[in-house]
């Protein structure tokens, strides 16, 4: 075997083989074969056995001897091999120089540092990249999420046309969700309190802190001092001023027992000449039965605020002293309570509080309010005591009054009273705000009840026998009440978004007049012609009550409905279920009149036994039930003589007709006729009275006018 000498050259070889110290190496020529002597190269290098000659490359032939030869003389290209190596078949083997590849090596090392910093900035660039991709789907999940909130409560909740209304003026989703999720905040922190767990300043204490943390503290229209409470169930604004707004807006309008604005300026002021501690308590113990509630038929919510409501009642009563019974104040704090305790199913305790106001009433002769501000409370009374009467057939509490309603001291165009769609805590800096013709429609609601009151005495027997003569003037008076209505609350046009107590006003109305002449069905004296066009009339009013009532629960819900307009609705639809059983169906009559009380029950107890007692009539009369029944009525309880007699103070809500038919004339229906003609047909001008056997009622006209 050959033995191979040491691959790199020498100093001398380099210099004999005259090798330029500027190539970069040299190739190493290495046969296949270990056989084989030593020759000297065609270059003329010196031949030897094992030494190498002074070309400086080892050559062999098939022996495989190894020749190292001047770099020169190689024409090959790396990788290529040179053609010499080719010539003699040998393996040509680069040996690159020992300097030249120490800079090859710097070189590499400097351009993988480039390409290191390069991958370090694309590295860079990838995390940004990625880490705003993921804060990128961050938000848009939230988006995500915020209008998942804002669909979810679209159609559920009644807050679509203010959706839409910020959406339209270009409000975030984010902006709309954070809104909605501070909507029912306060029935939400109410009903996470397990009632067994939790006393009343502990709920109370978790509403506070969580608008306190919300920074929510000013936000309402009326503001409270600590350091001088109203009520000691809760001495801040926050709960008070949102329970002021939802009185205020709801309730207000229709029972205006007080001057609202005297009211408000004496609350900041702490004056106690239109405002005092037991009005306040009792203003808010009615607004609790407005608190909203998300799930309409959540239990422990409504229990929450019953108990909100127990409180301020109880610190009502107790701020009222026989010293100050008789004070202007405290009237109108026994009148607020009759409508807190009647909401509440308590309607027998509730008639003791408004009895209180109307004897109180005629005994309070002191003068420190305004005169328009006991025209108001005094009107509001009468009006509230008339209702009270008309709705449940109770016997009058009679108010000293004159014939006819006059407004000396009030001006009823006022226009410096302003209505929101008023429901939640926010919702007054938020909605926009419009003129509420609150004193214009309490004026008129006064007018309407006067004339009602002298219809409960006419079928009360307290003027004589019901005559035809009495009847019809007193349809007629009802008739020019409505046209003499000013524009605006005349209007009750749905594209127009009436506002609700102008609604409940025509309802009244025209509840009213079904009241008016539904004895007449009964009393057997008209031909069965006549009493069928008595019936048309009372129908026309019937429907045309339930139309409103309709438009009212589309434009504002049927949730903060009140007692008494709840009673107007039962009462008209009782009249269409029982006197036109087909027209319209009575089963769509029965499950609107359900639904809407219903809706009304989360936040006033009244509605449950109300209803019982509404399918017991549709059962009387052989009516066809919904087939979703169980839910319009959920959760479906049984109501007992006691609870009956708390929702209507009598056993059924119907007319006592026992009582009332033997009040009618037995000659109304010979005078009908001749009174029709001379009161509705032709008022003012000549009437021939006719026989016995002419019948002319001519209703048809009326009511196509």
């Amino acid at each position: 075997m050959s033995t191979y000498r040491s691959l790199a050259p020498s100093n001398s070889q380099d210099q004999s083989s005259g090798s330029s110290p500027s190539k970069a190496g040299a190739y190493v020529a290495a046969s296949s074969n270990n056989s084989g002597g030593t020759s000297g190269g065609a270059s003329g290098g010196a031949s030897g056995g094992a030494g190498g000659g002074n070309s400086g490359g080892n050559s062999g032939g098939a022996d495989g001897q190894r020749r190292r030869r001047n770099a020169g003389n190689c024409d090959g290209h790396r990788p290529a091999p040179c053609g010499r190596c080719v010539q003699r078949k040998l393996t040509c083997i680069y040996e690159p120089h020992t300097k030249t590849h120490k800079d090859d090596l710097i070189r590499e090392i400097e351009t993988l540092r480039g390409d290191n910093t390069n991958l370090l900035g694309q590295n860079k660039e990838m995390a940004e990249t990625a880490m705003d991709l993921e804060n990128r789907n961050k938000g848009l999940q939230e988006t995500s999420d915020w209008q998942k909130i804002i669909l979810d409560t679209i159609g559920s909740n009644g807050h679509d046309r203010e959706i839409i209304r910020r959406l339209r003026a270009g409000e975030s989703h984010q902006s709309i969700a954070d809104w909605l999720s501070q909507l029912d905040t306060l029935s939400r922190d109410l009903q996470q309190i397990p009632v067994s767990q939790r006393s009343l300043i502990d709920v109370v204490g978790s509403i506070e802190r969580h608008y306190q943390e919300d920074g929510l503290g000013n936000i309402n229209s009326i503001d409270a001092s600590p350091s001088i409470p109203w009520t000691t169930v809760c001495p801040s604004a926050i709960l008070i001023g949102h329970l002021l707004d939802l009185y205020f807006t709801w309730v207000h309008p229709f029972h205006m027992l007080f001057s609202e604005l005297d009211f408000k300026r004496d609350f900041r002021m702490h004056a106690e000449v239109y405002c005092s501690t037991s009005l306040v308590n009792a203003i808010c113990a009615m607004a609790c039965h407005l608190l909203e509630s998300e799930v309409v038929d959540d239990q422990i919510s409504g229990v929450d605020a019953s108990t909100l409501c127990q409180a301020f009642m109880d610190d009502a009563r107790a701020s009222l002293h026989p010293d100050n019974f008789h004070h202007m104040t405290s009237i109108q704090t026994f009148a607020v309570m009759y409508l807190v305790d009647l909401g509440s199913g308590k309607a027998q305790n509730a008639s003791k509080y408004l009895r209180t106001a109307v004897d109180s009433l005629k005994l309070n002769h002191e003068h420190e309010q305004s005169a328009e501000a006991i025209e108001l409370s005094t009107w509001g009374i009468h009006t509230l005591n008339t209702i009270c009467t008309a709705m449940t057939y109770q016997p009058s509490h009679d108010i000293t009054l004159p014939p006819k309603v006059t407004f000396q001291h009030v001006r009823a165009n006022r226009d410096d009273h302003v209505w929101r769609f008023y429901r939640h805590v926010g919702d007054n800096r938020e909605l926009p705000t419009r003129s509420s013709h609150a004193i214009m429609t309490a004026c008129s609601q006064a007018k309407l009840l006067r004339i009602g009151q002298e219809s409960l005495n006419l079928y009360c027997g307290t003027r004589g026998k019901a005559s035809a003569q009495a009847i019809l003037e007193g349809y007629k008076s009802y008739l020019d009440w409505k046209e003499d209505l000013p524009a605006v609350i005349r209007n009750i046009d749905i594209s127009d978004q009436p506002l609700p107590h102008v609604l409940y006003l025509h309802v009244l109305y025209h509840c009213a007049l079904v009241q008016h002449f539904s004895p007449l069905l009964h009393c057997g004296y008209f031909a069965e012609e006549d009493t069928a066009r008595l019936c048309r009339l009372v129908l026309f009013h019937a429907r045309t009550g339930v139309d409103i009532l309709q438009h009212a629960h589309r434009l504002y819900s049927s949730r903060y409905q009140l007692p008494l307009v709840t009673f107007c609705s039962l009462h008209v639809s009782d009249a269409l279920v029982r006197y036109s059983p087909d027209d319209p169906p009575a089963v769509q009559t029965i499950q609107f009149c359900l639904e809407t009380m219903q809706q009304t029950r989360v936040g006033f107890a009244i509605c449950g036994p109300l209803q019982e007692l509404f399918l017991q009539t549709a059962s009387k009369y052989n009516v066809e039930l919904p087939v979703e029944i169980e839910r319009l009525i959920e959760p479906r309880q049984h109501y007992g003589v006691d609870d009956i007699l708390d929702a209507c103070t009598r056993l059924e809500y119907t007319p006592p007709l026992d009582e009332i038919l033997h009040h009618i004339d037995p000659d109304v229906a010979l005078e009908w006729p001749y009174q029709w003609q001379r009161l509705i047909l032709n008022p003012g001008g000549k009437a021939r009275r006719a026989s016995s056997s002419e019948r002319f009622l001519q209703i048809t006209s009326l009511l196509n006018d």
